[in-house]
Parts: C-alpha cells; sequence; structure tokens
C-alpha cells in the first residue's frame, strides 16, 4: 500500500495550541515562522505548502497534522498577530500611571509596531478577504474591535474632561484609526523614509489636536 505522506489526523488536525505536547507546539511555532517567510516572499496565491514544510525543516506530511490547507496555516499566522494588536502585553500598566497622551502614543506605537512586523501578510490578508469569506470575517472583526477599543478610549477622555465633548466619538474613531491605518499602509508598502518614533510622535499629535485634548 503507498504511504499517504498528506494524511490528516484526527486528534491533531484544528486542536487548540494548548492541547499540544511542547515538541508538538514547537513544530506548530515552526511551520507557523517559515509560512510567514513563504507569504511574505511569494504572496498567497504562489507559496506552496512545501515550501512552507521546507523552510520549517519538517516532512511535507507532518504539515497537514497541524493545518488542513494553505488558508487555514493563513488565518492562524492572521489570528496571532490580530490577538497581539487587539490585546497588546502591558505588564506594568497597573504600576505605572502614564498620562493621557503617553497612552495614546502607547497604542499607536503598539499598531505601527504590528504593521511593521506583519504588514505584508496584513496586504494579503486585505485581499484574500475580497473572495475568502473567513478572511473578510476576520477582518471585519479586528477592524470592529480596535474601532471600538478607539471609540472607548475616546469617550473615556470626553468623561474625564480631556476631550472635546462635542465631538462625536464614534465618527472621531473610525476617522482616527482609518488615518493610522492609511499611514501605516503607505510607509511600509512603499518604503518611505520615515523614523519610527518620530512616526508615533505625530500621528499621536494628530490625534490629540484632532480631539482637542488636554494633557495631563
Amino acid at each position: 500500500m503507498p504511504k499517504n505522506t498528506e494524511a490528516t489526523p484526527k486528534n491533531q488536525q484544528g486542536a487548540p495550541e494548548s492541547a499540544l505536547t511542547p515538541r508538538a507546539r514547537r513544530t506548530r511555532k515552526a511551520l507557523l515562522e517559515a509560512a510567514q517567510k513563504v507569504f511574505e516572499r511569494d504572496g498567497f496565491h504562489n507559496a506552496r505548502i512545501t515550501d512552507i514544510a521546507d523552510t520549517a525543516g519538517v516532512a511535507h506530511g507532518t504539515f497537514y497534522t497541524y493545518f488542513g490547507s494553505k488558508e487555514t496555516i493563513f488565518l492562524a499566522l492572521v489570528d496571532g498577530f490580530l490577538s497581539e494588536l487587539l490585546f497588546p502585553s502591558s505588564p506594568n500598566s497597573e504600576k505605572i500611571k502614564i498620562d493621557s497622551f503617553e497612552r495614546l502614543k502607547k497604542s499607536n506605537r503598539d499598531y505601527l509596531e504590528i504593521y511593521r512586523d506583519y504588514g505584508r501578510i496584513i496586504a494579503i490578508w486585505e485581499e484574500l478577504a475580497k473572495y475568502n469569506k473567513e478572511a473578510a470575517e476576520k477582518l471585519k472583526q479586528g477592524e470592529d474591535a480596535f474601532i471600538l477599543r478607539a471609540r472607548r478610549k475616546i469617550e473615556q477622555l470626553q468623561r474625564d474632561g480631556l476631550a472635546d465633548p462635542d465631538i462625536d466619538a464614534r465618527y472621531a474613531a473610525r476617522a482616527l484609526t482609518g488615518m493610522v491605518h492609511k499611514f501605516a499602509d503607505t510607509w511600509f508598502s512603499k518604503k518611505e523614509d520615515f523614523e519610527f518614533e518620530q512616526a508615533v510622535e505625530q500621528l499621536s499629535l494628530l490625534w490629540a489636536n484632532a480631539l482637542r485634548m488636554k494633557r495631563t
């Protein structure tokens, strides 16, 4: 009987990462890192599963132990950085009090760091979302969550008397997050010569000025 190197073990396919053994987690992580490199280099349509497996240093059949298709691993990659974007780590946030403008800068810095590290993948994701339903749903989920978080921050600033109360927070959140997104997309896709911290500072000033934000 010929060996099928593309079999998909049902006990592993689609299992949450927490259910995997340490070795399996390392292999899955290696596949995701390899996928990012291959997708960034070749784009979605030209990327091949064999290239991902080769880059990860695993047998081709091993890929299917963890991911069912090229779409599956791409969307898993999306889930990873979407989590970073929406829930950035801030271990000292409860202990260190920073003013409203510094919090704004941190939020913009977090976003630009994600875009710097995953900009090519985000561009592929947006293209894939035009015809892949799951990719489109994840894209909308990410956009909605990011805008909602910005809206809540603006509303909190208004309640604290630190932002213009006449500004509609829903409109402002959509406009200002769109500005940051478009800036990041243009910057990293066209490789504009901007300095990172200066970009964080200027975007944050634009936010603050638009909201007539008072410094604390």
